[in-house]
């Protein structure tokens, strides 16, 4: 196969790991440029030298940060790099610390013959996005200029060994060749990104049929769920699902987020002990699951069935939720009030019953505290304080909310990307800027407080100001001045995080009535319209901006004093009203401007009620029975 490969000339890349007589992943194949200047206080990479919490040696190996440092001492040194991603709820990189960079060969060769850097995946999202090579660990060669020369996941020690040694070899001999190679590549990427031109055409709405259709065509009619196996639950698309189904009234689409709820909770994804999902399953049924817990995944399912919840009724969707959040309080929250990033896969733990698992110590809990996934978790229990009137949902968001801009948020600067032993790391990321505004837009109508609204519009500013690409439009990944070594040398603009900010974008409009974030919405549809579909499944995301984008949602403004129980009852009403889409906000006369966009609101002597949509609004109401009677009518 290796030889066909390398006749057939594919890529660069390809070529050079065929001649070293080792085919690893094809995501690590990819002859890609990156780089990134990490913060030169202290740079990212590797705070810890093991992921294994077992004993093993591989803090015998002389690890590196990711950062300019190491690889100017590879360029000083003429070495290839050694690059390992790594996770610390990965079994199969604890594995990998276990056995071969625990070998004495293993870590004498990597230490003599490369510049050994290590990255842990969620502390650096955007390293990982470049060089993963298929799975975790991802173990890839490079150029001392950060170039991938070969690559793979798991690698038995014997194995390693031969390849670390080709690696090395090709590499002192070959280099004129392979640096060559790579300048080729460069060149034609630079060609490729200059020519881009934004698509042509509007965003319009057709493209959530166009979405949902690619649903139909992957959807598992057996087992809930798209494609086949290994299976993980998909963000957005059970949301897109029940969303066109509330709008178009399509049975299927509601069918086909049932059952994919319903064989989510039924299947080994669910932990009936400890409450909680797994990550993934590697059967197309749901079954044996990959026991890591998540912060992201059960955010994004508690989404999901609290979504269930609303539009179905069915209890057991409440039921999960509700275990969901339990096992987040239980497992994952931090004493300063944010969320935890997970817990270790333990296949041996998680096979025991309820009484057995007494005995034994739980699986380690990651406790470092990431903004993306922390904004996640706060707007699923926004959500649920919402969906199920639970005001301890409302309170525990609104704390992690508050260790997160007190830990991670500097004015006029952004989010940072996570929180270790009280500091934190990494700015300017797209990812946390997204996610952590959308969480303080859903504080802001929760809690009527302005300051998180004010945060919000703070927050993406500086995504405008940092991120945006001011020609083709859309938002990249990270900061210019990151864009520095390998493979981040070029910016990317990542669907999940555009569509996000397109989401965002479009709340802050109709909150706000300024014109400027809608038309920034607009932009970063244009820039992804020509290769949404390329994300199959994961295309549900744009589906739901766009379709913000075209409707005008229904707006619950209330004007009124935020101290007087009048105002605090009509705003517990609206908030408990289930709109597939929905802005609300408290507006007090004394304090708040009443002219939003084309809209002029009326106060009057005791707090009022509008409903509103496409700048028309209806009679002032004075009571929640008239709001919820008005509401049900619509």
């Amino acid at each position: 196969m290796c030889t066909q490969v390398c006749a057939l000339r594919m890529s660069n890349t390809l070529a050079i790991a065929c001649i070293l007589g080792y085919l690893g992943s094809v995501g690590a194949l990819k002859s890609i440029l990156s780089g990134a200047k990490m913060p030169k206080k202290k740079p990212s990479g590797a705070e810890t030298h093991h992921f294994s919490p077992r004993p093993n040696k591989a803090h015998l190996i002389e690890w590196r940060h990711w950062g300019d440092e190491a690889f100017k001492m590879a360029q000083d040194a003429d070495k290839p790099v050694f690059l390992n991603i790594g996770a610390v709820w990965c079994h199969w990189c604890h594995v990998f610390d276990e056995t071969t960079l625990s070998d004495p060969d293993v870590i004498d060769i990597l230490n003599r013959d490369f510049v050994p850097i290590r990255v842990d995946a969620d502390k650096n999202p955007h390293i990982q996005n470049r060089y993963l090579a298929g799975g975790w660990p991802t173990n890839s060669f490079l150029t001392p200029t950060g170039n991938t020369i070969s690559g793979g996941t798991y690698i038995r020690p014997d194995e390693f060994k031969g390849l670390a040694e080709k690696v090395s070899k090709y590499y002192a001999d070959h280099k004129s060749e392979l640096y060559a190679s790579i300048a080729q590549s460069k060149v034609r990427k630079s060609l490729g990104r200059e020519s881009e031109r934004v698509a042509e055409g509007q965003p319009t709405g057709e493209i959530p049929g166009r979405v949902t259709g690619i649903l139909k065509d992957t959807f598992d009619h057996v087992h809930g769920g798209f494609g086949s196996e290994p299976k993980f639950p998909q963000q957005d698309v059970i949301e897109l699902l029940l969303t066109e189904y509330l709008i178009n009234g399509d049975m299927e689409l509601l069918d086909m987020a049932t059952k994919t709820l319903d064989n989510m909770m039924e299947g080994g994804l669910w932990d009936n002990v400890e409450k909680g999902f797994f990550r993934y399953a590697t059967r197309s049924d749901w079954s044996v699951p990959h026991y890591e817990k998540m912060l992201e995944g059960n955010a994004s399912l508690l989404k999901d069935y609290l979504l269930g919840y609303q539009v179905t009724g069915k209890e057991g969707y409440r039921k999960v939720a509700e275990d969901v959040i339990s096992y987040l309080d239980a497992k994952l929250s931090s004493p300063d009030g944010g969320f935890y990033g997970s817990q270790d896969a333990d296949e041996n733990y998680y096979m025991l019953d309820a009484e057995a698992r007494k005995k034994e110590n739980p699986p380690k809990v990651d406790t470092n505290i990431y903004t993306n996934w922390n904004g996640m978790a706060i707007s699923g229990y926004l959500h649920a304080y919402q969906a199920l009137g639970h005001e301890p949902y409302g309170d525990r968001a609104v704390k992690a909310i508050g260790h997160l801009t007190a830990s991670a948020y500097r004015a006029g600067k952004g989010m940072y990307h996570y929180v270790t032993n009280g500091e934190a790391e990494l700015r300017g990321l797209l990812v946390d800027q997204v996610f952590m505004a959308d969480a303080l837009v859903s504080a802001y109508e929760t809690t009527m407080e302005r300051r998180f609204l004010e945060t919000a519009i703070d927050i993406m500013d500086c995504v405008t100001r940092d991120l945006r690409d001011p020609r083709k439009g859309g938002f990249f990944d990270i900061p210019e001045d990151d864009a520095q070594i390998g493979n981040l040398a070029f910016r990317e603009k990542p669907l999940m995080e555009n569509t996000r900010a397109m989401r965002v974008l479009n709340r802050l409009h109709h909150l706000t009535g300024k014109e400027e974030y809608h038309n920034l919405s607009l932009e970063t549809a244009q820039a992804l319209i020509g290769t949404f579909t390329d994300y199959s499944v994961q295309a549900s995301s744009y589906a739901l901006a766009v379709r913000e984008y075209l409707e005008h949602p229904v707006q619950i403004t209330i004007i009124g004093s935020k101290s007087d129980p009048r105002t605090l009852a009509l705003h517990k009403e609206g908030l408990g009203i289930f709109l597939p889409w929905k802005v609300i906000q408290v507006l007090d006369p004394k304090t708040d401007p009443l002219q939003l966009g084309p809209i002029t609101y009326s106060a009057g002597e005791e707090p009022l009620a509008y409903g509103c949509r496409e700048g028309m609004c209806s009679p002032p109401m004075r009571t929640p029975e008239e709001l919820k009677a008005f509401m049900q009518g619509k």
